[in-house]
């Protein structure tokens, strides 16, 4: 059945599409739009005054990100399900869902408890509202499901959440040393032994080596 979407412009990579459904629900549901109140860079923005972006935006941009991965990895034969790609879906969305005012500035002033930790609060509370629909995204972020790779695209060295700071952070605060190649490293990943890597023609080498 196909579903529609409904289309976001986001500036940084232009237009971004949302499915319908529990992805749509989770976005429009209070915890989700509290994000929109939350800078990412904390303080940034008194000596960046460009620096006003939130974890709404950055959450959707590594939502956007994650969608990239996915049918890049599926043109390369890994097998992701459909109830697979929901929940990774759910999952990048959700990751910052913990931060509190100021993001980590604040994190250990007010509360002695990393955002993460919180995180996985927000999604089983969520998950409770939601009718358990959330069971295999809470898995995939706690790195308890088999598939390792769908973990990694959340929190490891080839995460989407990186690739969104990274790149977000430098276009709203100006500073160009953190753009990355971005679409490129995505287009270039794959998976070897359950694990998420780089193909060896994704490596820029130089002329001597």
């Amino acid at each position: 059945m196909h579903r529609s979407k409904k289309i976001l412009n986001d500036p940084v990579y232009g237009f971004v599409g949302i499915p319908d459904g529990i992805v749509f629900d989770i976005i429009e549901h209070p915890y989700f739009q509290r994000l929109r109140r939350i800078k990412q860079t904390s303080l940034t923005h008194y000596v960046y005054p460009g620096a006003l972006h939130t974890r709404f935006h950055h959450a959707l941009g590594a939502f956007h990100l994650t969608n990239q991965a996915i049918d890049v990895l599926r043109s390369k034969d890994v097998d992701i399900s459909d109830e697979e790609a929901e929940a990774l879906r759910i999952a990048i969305l959700l990751h910052d869902i913990g931060h509190g005012p100021f993001s980590h500035t604040l994190e250990n002033a007010l509360i002695q408890v990393h955002h993460e930790t919180l995180s996985v609060l927000f999604m089983q509370k969520l998950n409770d509202e939601f009718g358990g629909k959330l069971n295999l995204a809470i898995q995939i972020f706690l790195d308890e499901y088999p598939k390792r790779f769908l973990n990694q695209l959340v929190s490891g060295q080839l995460d989407m959440d990186r690739m969104d700071y990274l790149n977000r952070d430098s276009f709203f605060t100006g500073v160009h040393e953190g753009v990355i190649g971005y679409d490129r490293i995505i287009k270039m990943l794959a998976v070897k032994d359950g694990e998420l890597v780089v193909e060896e023609k994704g490596f820029i080498r130089s002329r001597n080596s």
